[in-house]
């Protein structure tokens, strides 16, 4: 079993939880803060699953968010800090294994 730590971002939009993982450009999500996670652990373990499955790991690159994206999400985490609105913006790290 191999073990990867990924990084995510969770923005609550409306009444949903979009979920993005970092270093793997995998999106979800969830009615709750806590599915968003648990939907996005998963997408990142099928993927890494997949991967092994069909022996390419040597193959296996790292394909992270464009920084596009991480920049539009800097500035939106931006604009929260300088208003008084509550923060709808979460980050985390979690293990994934397959």
């Amino acid at each position: 079993m191999r073990e990867i730590t990924f990084h995510g971002i969770i923005e609550k939009s409306g009444e949903v939880y979009t979920a993005i993982c970092l270093e793997l450009d995998i999106s979800t999500e969830g009615p709750s803060l806590q599915k968003a996670k648990d939907n996005l652990k998963e997408a990142v373990e099928g993927y890494i699953e997949s991967v092994l499955k069909d022996n390419e790991e040597d193959e296996f690159i790292l394909r992270p968010v464009p920084d596009d994206i991480i920049e539009e999400y800097y500035q939106r985490f931006k604009a929260l800090l300088k208003s008084s609105a509550n923060s709808e913006f979460y980050e985390f790290s979690e293990k994934a294994y397959a």
